[in-house]
């Protein structure tokens, strides 16, 4: 067996881990491209996460809001009539198609309303499936994910994606 994570997206720092038997993460170690000019997650990273981990032990409050804040804003950009895929995590794509559209759009809403969403284009993404990858928090309010599903509605309609 083998367990492959994140750590940025869970516990919001840099990072990811491999568990499994010493074998098969030796060889990854050696043989996987990820690894070949990386380094290891640094002390302050490590006690980031740890201390991400103790604040979900302790409470479970962060991770509801934080899924409520996700559905809140999905329903609100899907109301606008974006269409957001099929994620089931609080990560939402909001799919554009077009690159250039999509690069102009994350561009727009960053430098005219300073929301921070970022395009996201092929290679990472088939060509002609460019998106803007939206990461909802526990720390956001209603009104910021108003504030960012009206302007994304503003922005979204000024260059014919709604």
């Amino acid at each position: 067996d083998i367990e492959v994570g994140t750590m940025s997206k869970a516990f919001g720092v840099v990072g990811g881990y491999v568990a499994g038997k010493k074998l098969i993460v030796d060889y990854l170690h050696q043989k996987a491209r990820p690894f070949l000019f990386s380094s290891a997650v640094t002390p302050p990273d490590v006690a980031a996460c740890i201390a991400a981990v103790d604040i979900l032990q302790k409470s479970g409050e962060l991770v509801e809001k934080l899924w409520d804040n996700a559905g809140y804003f999905k329903r609100k950009m899907e109301a606008y009539g974006f269409d957001l895929g099929f994620s089931q995590t609080p990560i939402t794509p909001v799919m554009i198609g077009d690159e250039k559209t999509a690069s102009e759009l994350s561009r727009q809403l960053f430098e005219d309303d300073s929301i921070f969403a970022q395009s996201i284009a092929f290679p990472t993404v088939p060509k002609g499936k460019a998106r803007i990858r939206v990461m909802i928090s526990a720390g956001h309010s209603k009104e910021d994910l108003d504030y960012g599903a009206a302007n994304f509605a503003e922005a979204g309609k000024a260059l014919g994606v709604i």
